[in-house]
């Protein structure tokens, strides 16, 4: 009797799963009729757009919701400057300010018609000058000029601080240095349709100088974890060392403004040559030394140390302030099987240093090491050859004696 019970309970258990299953939701839990689009975010912006100085044209896209119908749907502005409102209109936006094209817009689609600006447009801007690769760039409304830049490599001789920025009705000039360093947004404008961009070159004569040393030119182009090179390994500014400066600009604000300094320079011994003339500075007088067209400018290269003689690798090594003799020669492979540890000069100038065990290590110290008095006298004769060779000239001299005495 109990099995028969607990078969009926099992069953109606069972029945009831399935009922439940098979009940139709109530309408609060049917889905909202109609068609929802799945649209990506917009693009990135600095600000919110001002709809009274933002300039609708072709390409932007506009979101447009129907309360009637539950749906969303993006529509663009054509080629021929026009939305079009499926159903309802064509109206005319392109070249009109944000604020009065929603207005135009929302008077012909209705009350049921929801309309908003959703992506903004991209621009084709021509960029020519002073630029490795000058052509027409694609860029997006929201950029500024310094997007743009770091998309086009430019020419050493270019006046990147004289920019000029060209439309129909005028030509602007921008010092892009002014937004660098001193956050000025002016000196940084957005780019609009109809503009383009011109990089004018430098009077090599009157307005370049030319630098050397372990440095590398600033440019605008975002630099990738694949193409980063160490400062240490900075060579020369180009083949000419052309750059140009900004008139009355100081050698401290010229270098901070154009160049990347290696850790390698001695900025105790800065040289310019002016007229056939050698000026050293100081890196506290580079701020106030004022360029001139013709300058030479050449930064020097911390001293280094020298490891040489008889030790495995020998080597010029950077200088390692607390590094010690023995350090330096291990770092050139150590000693030498003909070199002797014990027997090591350091050479200062014209001076010998002999005596090294309280000896510092300074920069531009060559460390000699010499040969041991074991290779002095055998060289690269064996052990049993060199005593072969003692034994025979032993021998001969006692012969000779014994000769000599008959």
């Amino acid at each position: 009797m109990k099995k028969i019970i607990i078969g009926i309970l099992v069953f109606m258990f069972i029945a009831g799963i399935s009922i439940a299953v098979e009940l139709p939701l109530s309408s609060e839990q049917q889905a909202p009729r109609g068609k929802v689009l799945v649209i990506p975010p917009p693009v990135e912006l600095e600000n919110e757009l001002d709809p009274d100085t933002y300039i609708v044209g072709v390409g932007d896209q506009f979101l447009v919701e129907n309360v009637n119908e539950q749906s969303l749907f993006i529509i663009p502005v054509l080629p021929t400057g026009n939305i079009s409102i499926p159903g309802v209109a064509k109206v005319k936006v392109s070249g009109t300010p944000l604020g009065q094209a929603l207005e135009e817009i929302r008077k012909v689609a209705g009350a049921y018609n929801v309309i908003t600006l959703y992506n903004i447009k991209n621009l084709r801007i021509p960029i020519a000058g002073a630029v490795i690769s000058p052509g027409i760039y694609s860029i997006n409304a929201s950029w500024r000029l310094s997007d743009l830049l770091q998309n086009v490599p430019l020419n050493n001789l270019g006046k990147d601080y004289a920019i000029e920025i060209r439309s129909k009705n005028e030509t602007r000039k921008v010092n892009i240095y002014d937004f660098y360093v001193n956050g000025d947004l002016n000196m940084n404008p957005y780019l609009h349709a109809g503009e383009s961009v011109f990089i004018p070159y430098a009077d090599i004569e009157n307005e370049c100088i030319s630098v050397y040393g372990p440095i590398r030119v600033n440019n605008f182009i975002s630099i990738t974890s694949q193409n980063r090179t160490s400062t240490s390994y900075f060579d020369t500014v180009s083949t000419s060392g052309l750059i140009p400066f900004i008139p009355g600009e100081s050698l401290g604000d010229f270098q901070r403004r154009k160049l990347q300094l290696s850790e390698k320079i001695d900025f105790k011994n800065v040289l310019i040559i002016r007229n056939g003339n050698s000026i050293f500075l100081t890196s506290t007088g580079m701020n106030s030394f004022q360029l001139e067209a013709g300058d030479r400018v050449e930064f020097a290269t911390l001293s280094q140390v020298v490891v040489s003689g008889h030790v495995n690798v020998p080597a010029t090594l950077n200088f390692i302030p607390g590094h010690t003799i023995m350090d330096y020669i291990s770092m050139a492979g150590g000693v030498s099987e003909k070199g002797n540890s014990k027997s090591v000069v350091i050479i200062r100038g014209d001076e010998k240093i002999r005596k090294i065990d309280d000896a510092q290590v300074q920069r531009g110290d060559i460390i000699l090491v010499k040969r041991s008095l074991d290779d002095v006298l055998i060289g690269e004769t064996s052990v049993l050859t060199f005593i072969s060779m003692l034994a025979t000239i032993t021998a001969t001299l006692i012969t000779a004696y014994i000769a000599s005495g008959s």
